[in-house]
């Protein structure tokens, strides 16, 4: 999905020295020049003394307090100067988290007030908060005063229009963009001297579950900036921003399930039952150290799968989420396997890499029974298969294979099309087996749309699951191409943790906890995302969503989740809770909804009709998308302020926040102009 463009402005001053002309010159004529300005002795140090004055206090205030957008670890305000395209942080005064948790979903409201310190106005800054992944902002407040700007979502063209038609009114306002997939940026228009503005954001976030436990990470600190090795010492820089470490966290967490532990990594915390809740309350409100703060939770596993539901109705509808976990144990699966290795040998594998990768494969093949089929499938520029088609794990067919993995070697490109379109053939697709795919890669691709079109198109009952290694893959299409091959997607960044973290995934694969899965929802007809249900794995719980009219549900209906669990059918009724107290859910199938529309965009759609359907999606729930956008402006402003506001703009200097300084800076330079231009016109 593309991103909005930050608002940071791209500056470049551009200066060079002036030449000294007629180097031919008598010294008395070299000696004299500043006379024909009509300038004294007394003007030049003058002159000087404030030339020099000038360019150091510049070089010291950028070199403490520039803030980049990549420093950015907790929300941040920040003055924006227009002359260099910098950003200075407003003091953050304090941080206050309220969250709710039901299942894997996380509702996080976070409030920040900040204090403009200084005597300027701020005509343009900016609010930029990190979102973790799978998480999306639907709601913005701001409070200046005694006003509360509540913020709106609009088509995106409309949203920047009524952004700036405020802004040059002289109106506060603010419109949320994103300035790369983790962090999005609020321009913030018309700040006053000396004033408070409150920042209330609340967003959804999907949490994710790894070796038994939930983890929610909610962003405190704003962690001190690399400083370069060149730095001239001899100038101060300030490591951090301003910020009074004032916080205050509290969590509701229905966990769905019976919770063996709850522990807070790096904080005091108070724990509270309440009802079927958890209540988590940060205990010391004043920060010490330097840690984000990290909330984990294990739910107790039994020897089968368990479930979980929530609903919520609104608007006519029960939207409802349903978790599967996985049991705490699975033994080697009974059913048949065809498994078919994808392996990477392009130039970018070189070294460990690859020779990592090849003791990883060589421990699959080493745990293949005679019952299961095989293939391996070396790829770089070109594809070359060990078989024509799927072979039995008997010792004659497993010494081919290593003798042609010993055959590997790193170069060539990376053409991932070709492998995988062998992996899909039906000599490499079995009948009444369970077919996997495992696709191991550190490369990008660039015809992603191309090769995500062919694993939907292709995949048929098969799994596709991607590993990719290194430390900067294509996540977005390792993730993307695992969701359209109804498997999973596993990041091994560390390359000497590559042997064991493969050797994890394939004991997973070996053993699934439940294969086939449906759900009868209890209704005529329902919207369900995904629309394919994935296979159950340890370690690794199902999130399905839902949308029913509620005319359609039938009548004294339970649902129902089935699947074959160890080759033996598997199945639970449920009830669902529609208690008034879960909220969110709606909210989380559109986002759902919304991307498999943006999926159906990428593989060829048609674009108008999935466009209007984001859209009026997107505003029914106050989403963010490729096509929407939040804005927030003040409706009931003080005109008195409006015209400051208006006057600031105007200025023939920028308002770069910088205070007294600035003003004696500016002042000294007009009354070297007067001096000069009184010695000139007195000539």
């Amino acid at each position: 999905m593309k991103t909005a463009q930050s608002i940071r402005a791209q500056l470049e001053a551009q200066s060079s020295p002036n030449k000294q002309k007629n180097s031919q010159q008598p010294k008395n004529s070299q000696k004299n020049n500043y006379h024909r300005l009509g300038l004294n002795w007394k003007d030049v140090v003058i002159f000087s003394f404030t030339l020099v004055i000038g360019l150091t206090y510049n070089i010291q205030v950028n070199a403490q307090d520039a803030v980049q957008f990549d420093d950015i670890q907790s929300g941040m305000m920040m003055s924006f100067n227009k002359s260099n395209g910098e950003y200075r942080s407003l003091k953050l005064q304090n941080t206050a988290f309220d969250v709710d948790v039901f299942g894997l979903l996380a509702t996080v409201t976070v409030k920040q007030q900040f204090t403009n310190q200084n005597p300027d106005w701020v005509t343009e800054g900016v609010y930029a908060f990190p979102l973790a992944d799978m998480s999306a902002l639907y709601r913005l407040r701001m409070t200046i005063g005694e006003r509360v700007i509540e913020g709106e979502i609009h088509e995106k063209k409309k949203a920047e229009l009524i952004y700036e038609q405020a802004k040059q009114e002289g109106r506060t306002a603010t419109m949320v963009k994103q300035y790369r997939p983790n962090i999005f940026t609020s321009d913030i228009a018309n700040i006053a001297p000396f004033e408070t503005i409150t920042v209330e954001l609340t967003y959804q976030q999907s949490l994710r579950y790894v070796d038994g436990y939930f983890e929610l990470q909610l962003p405190m600190t704003i962690k001190p900036r690399y400083i370069p090795a060149d730095y001239d010492a001899r100038l101060p820089m300030h490591a951090n921003v301003s910020d009074t470490m004032n916080r205050h966290i509290q969590v509701h967490l229905d966990a769905g399930f019976e919770l063996d532990e709850i522990n807070s990594l790096y904080h005091e915390v108070k724990i509270e039952s309440d009802f079927q809740q958890q209540v988590i309350t940060l205990e010391d409100t004043q920060l010490y150290d330097s840690h984000d703060f990290v909330l984990r939770w294990f739910p107790s596993l039994g020897q089968e799968p368990q479930t979980a539901l929530f609903s919520e109705v609104l608007d006519g509808y029960e939207y409802s989420l349903l978790m599967v976990m996985p049991p705490e144990n699975s033994q080697k699966l009974n059913q048949l396997r065809n498994i078919t290795f994808i392996i990477d040998t392009s130039g970018s594998m070189h070294g460990q890499a690859l020779s990592q990768a090849k003791d990883a494969l060589l421990y699959a093949l080493s745990n293949l029974d005679a019952d299961t089929y095989f293939n391996v499938i070396d790829f770089d520029s070109n594809a070359k298969p060990l078989f024509s088609g799927s072979m039995p794990a008997i010792p004659e067919n497993i010494n081919k294979a290593l003798r042609f993995i010993d055959g590997f070697s790193d170069d060539g490109g990376t053409n991932m099309a070709p492998a995988l379109e062998i992996a899909m053939q039906k000599e490499n697709i079995l009948t009444d087996r369970l077919n996997q795919i495992v696709f191991l890669t550190d490369g990008s691709v660039g015809n992603e749309a191309m090769i995500f079109e062919q694993i939907a198109q292709d995949i048929g009952d098969a799994r596709l699951f991607t590993i990719a290694i290194g430390p900067a893959p294509n996540h977005y299409f390792m993730s993307k191409a695992a969701m359209f091959g109804r498997g999973s997607y596993t990041h091994i960044g560390d390359l000497g943790q590559v042997d064991e973290s493969m050797r994890l995934v394939f004991d997973k694969l070996a053993a699934p906890a439940m294969t086939d899965i449906a759900v009868d929802w209890g209704a005529k007809s329902v919207t369900q995302t995904p629309q394919a249900i994935p296979d159950l794995y340890l370690g690794e719980p199902l999130v399905i969503t839902s949308k029913t009219a509620l005319s359609e549900k039938l009548a004294g209906k339970l649902y129902a989740v089935s699947g074959l669990h160890d080759k033996q059918g598997w199945s639970e009724q449920l009830q669902a809770p529609v208690d008034g107290r879960t909220t969110g859910i709606a909210r989380l199938w559109a986002r759902n909804q919304v991307e498999d529309w943006i999926d159906e965009l990428m593989l060829g759609g048609d674009q108008n009709t999935l466009k209007d359907q984001i859209i009026e999606l997107a505003l029914k729930h106050h989403l963010v998308t490729e096509f929407t956008a939040l804005v927030a402006v003040d409706k009931t402003p003080n005109l008195t302020r409006m015209a400051q506001a208006k006057a600031a703009q105007t200025l023939p200097y920028p308002q770069t926040a910088l205070g007294w300084r600035s003003q004696l800076l500016a002042g000294l330079f007009l009354m070297l102009v007067a001096v000069c231009g009184r010695r000139l016109t007195c000539q």
